[in-house]
């Protein structure tokens, strides 16, 4: 299900001013981000405080281009990886909140065709699995 924004990069999308600073943000980051957190963020590269439906109205934008990802379970966003356009599953870290998106198939692919079928149109939903990551463990065990 790849859409013709999502066959373009984000520069080819020319994101305007706040969009990209929230993108690129997100790709730095490289872990979930609440939009709070974003805010906080932004706030010392930006110079002023951004009202927060500012930065969901640029998350809105970036989910539907399929830059990012909504996190149901820990109501946070992820920039997806270069050249992915749908998120699969994802593992989160419970400690440092990083995301990792496998690269094995989607379980419920067979389950998403059976409710296509059915005209019914499903909206972006990662499996998301939680637990602590490798570097995280090594961290506690040590």
């Amino acid at each position: 299900m790849q859409t013709a924004a999502a066959a373009q990069t984000p520069t080819e999308l020319k994101l305007s001013g706040n969009r990209k600073a929230v993108f690129m943000l997100m790709q730095q980051q490289q872990r979930a981000l609440s939009a709070y957190e974003i805010i906080d963020l932004l706030r010392p590269q930006i110079g002023r405080i951004i009202h927060p439906m500012l930065v969901y109205r640029c998350l809105d934008f970036l989910l539907a281009q399929h830059l990012v990802v909504k996190l149901v379970s820990v109501n946070k966003f992820v920039a997806l990886p270069g050249g992915l356009t749908e998120p699969g599953q994802c593992l989160i870290c419970e400690i440092c909140q990083t995301v990792t998106f496998s690269a094995s198939s989607n379980p419920l692919q067979q389950q998403k065709r059976k409710i296509a079928a059915t005209g019914f149109k499903l909206n972006q939903q990662p499996v998301e699995f939680h637990g602590i990551c490798a570097s995280c463990q090594k961290d506690h065990t040590e």
